[in-house]
């Protein structure tokens, strides 16, 4: 029996030893690797600020390119059929989309589905106002009565487009 005490007197103090330094090394770790995370976390969030308020600035021209009347004012009438004119119309606005569509990474899903919905309103108040117009009429008359729908509808998914977007630069600043 006295074997085995003087065995375990200078074991049992370096056991504790070792378990209070194991403890302490094992908190130390956790919290470097805790404030590892924040500090990664901020540089991630410091370097990607700017990259998403450029894309909620890209997004929000994008809108505003796409709102019907703007597109037939950049279009213009001139001498065109209102079939050349529909044609030109929903193909400057897939084009501004297309140019677009990788800023999604950037905004939530909501907000993006927002935009999406919004382009397909334009495309299909286009659509509407040349079956109005008919397949003989000329691009002023198609135009006039996109104005006229535009004055109706408002924009209105267009705008809710525009306040989600800044709705999340809100949140961001």
């Amino acid at each position: 029996m006295e074997l085995i005490l003087d065995f375990l007197m200078p074991v049992i103090p370096a056991f504790l030893v070792f378990a209070t330094a194991w403890i302490f090394f094992d908190r130390m770790r956790k919290d470097h690797k805790q404030e590892m995370q924040h500090f990664q976390s901020i540089m991630i969030k410091k370097e990607s600020l700017p990259l998403r308020l450029k894309a909620l600035e890209r997004l929000t021209i994008m809108l505003e390119r796409i709102k019907p009347g703007a597109l037939v004012l950049r279009a213009g009438t001139g001498n065109k059929a209102a079939s050349t004119l529909q044609f030109e119309l929903i193909t400057m606005a897939r084009e501004e989309y297309e140019h677009n569509v990788s800023l999604q990474l950037y905004v939530s899903q909501q907000t993006w589905n927002r935009i999406q919905i919004a382009k397909k309103e334009t495309d299909d108040l286009i659509k509407v106002a040349a079956s109005k117009a008919g397949p003989e009429a000329d691009a002023m008359t198609l135009s006039k009565i996109i104005f006229d729908l535009e004055e109706r509808t408002a924009n209105t998914l267009i705008k809710e487009a525009l306040a989600a977007l800044k709705s999340e630069g809100d949140r961001l600043m």
